[in-house]
């Protein structure tokens, strides 16, 4: 039987040695750990890009894969440590700062984790992705419940998740974060459209052409598109729609909106 899978998601960057030391941690409790880095890349501090990439990529796992996410600017504050099991029974620890916004609906049941209760007190006041949450995650994976980590949390912090304005013809929103190509995702989702034509679309006042792939943009070309995740994504084919419009978060994006083609 494999051992258990562990995701890790943290702003650390890859070419430090944190993320091998959260490894470590549950290597030692299970040397045959699955473990999978979502990403260490997170932009540093940015709890908003964080939530957005565990939004598109949890989901993909198998719900008994328990998760780590650390992206962690309060560290060593009175902010809580949080277990969160959401409506689907995934599991994620982080730091109760709105990283885990996305899955605190449907149902889900946060629980704080109390140091030194099941789990030893941590050593190190700024390092709880080792300390505090991969211990937490490996107790988990033993067995432990949810439950055993301490009392329930009715109030954990969520983000003030950006949606779309839904208009008859017109789906207005806003850049979010940028992917590591510059593609600019933003609040709009693809069940925002409703089924309808986009006809129109703009980003910053600039027009983009709406595309269903980005091999159909131009080199060059600002372009407009439902990306894999569901989200509408800002591009420019083959270049940086972060650096063409000269931000990451805030762009204004503008679809209008006609019925749908009869297929008469």
């Amino acid at each position: 039987m494999a051992g258990p899978l562990f995701t890790l998601t943290t702003d650390f960057g890859s070419g430090s040695g944190y993320p091998a030391q959260m490894k470590a941690v549950l290597l030692g409790v299970f040397p045959d750990a699955r473990i999978v880095d979502v990403t260490h890349e997170v932009p540093a501090f940015d709890v908003l890009s964080g939530a957005l990439l565990l939004e598109a990529c949890l989901p993909w796992f198998p719900r008994d894969a328990i998760h780590v996410a650390v992206v962690d600017p309060g560290v060593g504050t009175t902010r809580r440590a949080l277990c969160v099991v959401d409506g689907d029974g995934r599991r994620i620890v982080a730091p109760d700062n709105g990283l885990l916004t996305p899955f605190l609906v449907r149902g889900a049941r946060a629980r704080a984790i109390v140091e030194g209760g099941v789990l030893p007190a941590p050593r190190s006041a700024t390092f709880h992705g080792r300390d505090l949450f991969c211990p937490a995650a490996a107790y988990l994976a033993r067995g432990g419940t949810p439950a055993a980590l301490g009392p329930e949390v009715p109030d954990p912090l969520r983000l003030e998740w950006p949606v779309a304005a839904v208009s008859e013809h017109e789906v207005r929103g806003t850049t979010l974060a940028r992917d590591p190509f510059g593609n600019l995702l933003t609040s709009i989702r693809a069940a925002d459209l409703a089924g309808g034509i986009v006809r129109e679309a703009s980003a910053g006042g600039e027009p983009a052409r709406w595309v269903r792939t980005f091999g159909e943009g131009r080199p060059g070309e600002l372009i407009a598109l439902v990306g894999s995740g569901g989200r509408v994504e800002i591009a420019v084919r083959e270049g940086s729609a972060a650096e063409r419009l000269c931000a990451i978060r805030g762009v204004p994006v503008r679809l209008v909106l006609g019925p749908a083609e009869s297929a008469c």
